[in-house]
């Protein structure tokens, strides 16, 4: 049964997902869309490349949060304190909407709701890509998003990913889940 969710089950759950994510939130996207346009200009999205299943690179989509050519100008991991992260951008961070046009992601069947937290590939080791990591999809949400967050080192962030990657299951996505929603609610550990 296992592998059948991880093969079957799992993508079909992330589609009806995806597609009720767009229909439900469809309008805070172009709300929020608007204000980063008034608030900082264009663009609205930010895409960058990404570790994906089986070690293949995607574009994850989040809404900008910082200022133009932020990459150019610092460096790639972000804290707290980071000056390129706009007035809008601090907000959507703190409340995890930067992460809403993942949904397309969802539903192009490039990410996951659960799995691991897709990084740059300059963030991973060839030990890494070694590890099984990833052998599963990436995820809107994982282990470590729920059980640390940003205040995790890149140790333990990896410590929980390969943890999912053998315990992946539905009951184990579905408490995944509603600790998410639970964090998002608290706020905890996000910038």
């Amino acid at each position: 049964m296992n592998s059948l969710y991880r093969r079957v089950i799992k993508r079909i759950l992330d589609l009806i997902i995806g597609v009720i994510l767009l229909f439900l939130l469809g309008w805070l996207i172009i709300v929020l869309s608007i204000v980063i346009v008034l608030a900082e200009g264009r663009p609205v999205f930010f895409k960058q490349k990404r570790v994906g299943q089986y070690g293949r690179p995607f574009n994850i989509y989040k809404f900008r949060t910082m200022v133009k050519n932020a990459e150019k100008i610092g460096p790639k991991q972000t804290n707290r304190e980071d000056s390129r992260i706009t007035k809008v951008g601090k907000l959507l961070r703190k409340t995890s909407l930067d992460e809403l046009p993942q949904i397309v992601n969802l539903i192009k069947g490039d990410m996951s709701v659960v799995g691991y937290r897709p990084g740059v590939y300059e963030n991973y080791t060839e030990n890494d890509f070694k590890s099984g990591m990833f052998d599963v999809k990436p995820g809107i949400t994982g282990y470590a998003q729920v059980n640390g967050r940003s205040s995790l080192s890149l140790e333990e962030k990896r410590m929980w990913e390969l943890k999912y990657v053998k315990d992946i299951s539905f009951c184990v996505d579905l408490l995944i889940i509603l600790k998410t929603i639970k964090v998002v609610i608290s706020r905890s550990n996000s910038y």
